[in-house]
């Protein structure tokens, strides 16, 4: 097998080339690199922004779910099953018609 004039030439042009090109597009991947990681923080910081509003809201649905409850129970509408006869929750609870079991229970069982 013979070497070819054209494939040698190819392969200096090949060598010569490599190293322009990578002194030229060094520059350009560190820019990219650079910009990703900026955008990498900036998608950081609004994530840890929403978290923030999220248990905000999270706070303040327990706070009024609190009070709402604290207000039910000062008015009766809540009846504390410890002032009851001790057989009268059970009666109850044997008088109640059995729970139908859903579908989806029955699949997993």
């Amino acid at each position: 097998m013979g070497s070819n004039a054209i494939s040698f030439l190819l392969g200096i042009g090949v060598a010569w080339l490599a190293p322009t090109l990578s002194r030229v597009l060094r520059p350009l991947a560190v820019e990219a690199t650079a910009a990703g990681m900026g955008l990498l923080q900036d998608a950081r910081r609004i994530a840890a922004e929403q978290l923030e509003t999220i248990e905000d809201i999270a706070a303040e649905a327990r706070a009024r779910r609190e009070a709402m409850l604290a207000a039910a129970n000062g008015n009766g509408h809540h009846m504390d099953l410890g002032d009851e006869e001790p057989g009268v929750a059970e009666a109850d609870e044997a008088a109640a018609p059995p729970r139908r079991r859903t579908a989806a229970r029955r699949r997993a069982s």
